[in-house]
C-alpha cells in the first residue's frame, strides 16, 4: 500500500442532503458569504476526510469546473434486507433521475432524495436509512459513490451508542469559534481559486488542514496558539458540554493547537460517542492527524474500534484509518484488532467505497500476517472462522 497521506476535496460534485448532514465537503458556491452564528456546520462539512490515497493536484475552481463527476459505486450497508439490486429495483427511475440531478448539481435533488427515503422507509422502516455521498479524484476523473447507510431495531444498542445531548450554552472565549470560521472561509476561498494548496501544510498545531503561510491566514497561528492555551478549560467544556454542535465541532479543531497530545487525545476520545456526526467527524479526523504525524503520542484502540461500524460513512472511513495507523505501531493494538475489530473489518471489505475497503484489507493483512486479495472476502473469511475457533473470538457478522 502507498503510502497513507492526507487528502481533502473542497468542491463537493453531488448535490446531496449528505452534503448538509454528515459530510466534510457542500455543493460549490454554497459557502457562507458572511460569518453568522449558523454558519460553522455547513463550512465544517466541507472539510474531506483522509482517504488514504495519493494526494492528486488541487484543483483550481475554473479547473475542478472542466472534471465531470462519475458514478464510482452504488452500496448498502447495515442490512441484510437490502442490496444494490434490490433497491434499484424498489427506486425505479426516480433513483436513476436522482442520480443525474445530484451529479448535475441540480436543486431538485434533494426533495427527490427525501422522497426515495421516504419510500424505503415506508417499506421498511428503519430506525435510520441515510445516504451517504463519498467522492474522490482519480486520473481524469472524479468518482462518486453512493451508500445507503441503514442501522436495524437489532443493532441499535451497538451502533449508535451514542452520549445523551449536551444542554450547556457557554460564551465564544476571545472569539476563537468565530476566528476559526472566518480562517475556514478565507481558507476555502483560496483553495477554491487556487490560490492554496493544503497537502503537506504544516503549523504549530496537531491538525493543520490549511497552514498559516499564506499572507491572509498568517495573523490566525498567534490567534489560535496563544488563544488555546489560555482557554483551554473553557474549549475542554463547550466540546463536552455546549448544546451547538457547531461550537463543539469548532472546540476540535481547536484544541490541537495546544500542541499536548496527553491534553488533546482523551477529550477527543470522549467525543467519538457524541450524538452529532460532525462532531465525531471532526474528532475522529484529528485523532487520524496526531496518528499518522505524531506517533509519540498514545491513541488508544478500544475506543476507536466499534466507530468502525457506526451508522455514517463518514464516521467508518475515519475510523478505519485511524485503526490502520494504530496496526503499524504497536503490537499491542494489533492484538485488540484481532480480538475485537475483524468482523466489523470484515463488512468494510466489502463495501464499495475505496478507502474502506482499501484500508481495511491492509489492516487485515497488517494483524494476520496473510497476503489474500482484497476481492477474495471468502479467503479472508475462512481465516478468520479457523481463528475463531482455536482463540473463541467474535463471530464475524
Amino acid at each position: 500500500m502507498k503510502t497513507m497521506v492526507s487528502k481533502y476535496l473542497y468542491v463537493f460534485y453531488f448535490l446531496s442532503l449528505s452534503a448538509w448532514s454528515a459530510s466534510d465537503t457542500v455543493p460549490l458556491n454554497k459557502k457562507p458569504s458572511k460569518i453568522k452564528a449558523n454558519d460553522f456546520t455547513a463550512v465544517t462539512e466541507r472539510l474531506k476526510a483522509k482517504s488514504g490515497k495519493e494526494p492528486e493536484p488541487i484543483l483550481g475552481s475554473e479547473e475542478a469546473k472542466l472534471q465531470k463527476p462519475q458514478l464510482g459505486s452504488v452500496g448498502v450497508y447495515g442490512t441484510k434486507k437490502l442490496n444494490e439490486v434490490i433497491l434499484k429495483e424498489l427506486l425505479g427511475k426516480d433513483f436513476e433521475i436522482w442520480i443525474q440531478k445530484g451529479l448535475a448539481n441540480d436543486p431538485n435533488s434533494i426533495e427527490l432524495e427525501k422522497k426515495l427515503v421516504d419510500k424505503i422507509q415506508k417499506k421498511f422502516n428503519f430506525p435510520l436509512a441515510e445516504f451517504s455521498v463519498v467522492q474522490f479524484f482519480e486520473p481524469e476523473n472524479i468518482s462518486v459513490h453512493i451508500v445507503l447507510d441503514v442501522v436495524e431495531k437489532a443493532d441499535l444498542e451497538d451502533r449508535i451508542n451514542f452520549i445523551s445531548e449536551p444542554t450547556g450554552q457557554f460564551p465564544d472565549p476571545d472569539s476563537l469559534i468565530h476566528s476559526w470560521l472566518d480562517y475556514e472561509n478565507k481558507a476555502l476561498d483560496l483553495i477554491e481559486s487556487g490560490q492554496l494548496s493544503p497537502e503537506g501544510q504544516r503549523c504549530q498545531s496537531l491538525h493543520c488542514p490549511f497552514g498559516h503561510e499564506h499572507p491572509s491566514l498568517q495573523k490566525y497561528a498567534a490567534i489560535f496558539s496563544e488563544g488555546v492555551k489560555k482557554n483551554y478549560e473553557k474549549l475542554l467544556e463547550i466540546l463536552a458540554k455546549d448544546k451547538r454542535p457547531e461550537y463543539r465541532s469548532a472546540s476540535a479543531y481547536l484544541l490541537p493547537y495546544l500542541m499536548d497530545g496527553k491534553k488533546v487525545i482523551p477529550p477527543l476520545i470522549e467525543k467519538i460517542r457524541d450524538p452529532d456526526a460532525i462532531v465525531r467527524n471532526n474528532s475522529l479526523r484529528v485523532l487520524g492527524e496526531i496518528a499518522e504525524f505524531h506517533p509519540e503520542f498514545v491513541i488508544p484502540i478500544k475506543p476507536i474500534i466499534p466507530a468502525l461500524n457506526y451508522p455514517k460513512a463518514s464516521d467508518r472511513s475515519k475510523a478505519v484509518f485511524i485503526v490502520y495507523l494504530l496496526s503499524l505501531n504497536s503490537s499491542s493494538a494489533r492484538d485488540e484488532i484481532l480480538k475485537n475489530a475483524v468482523p466489523n473489518l470484515l463488512l468494510l471489505l466489502e463495501t464499495k467505497i475505496p478507502d474502506q475497503k482499501e484500508v481495511a484489507h491492509n489492516t487485515l493483512k497488517k494483524i494476520s500476517g496473510k497476503e489474500f486479495p482484497v476481492t477474495d472476502s471468502t479467503s479472508w473469511k475462512n481465516w478468520y472462522a479457523k481463528l475463531k475457533k482455536d482463540k473463541g473470538l467474535p463471530a464475524a457478522k
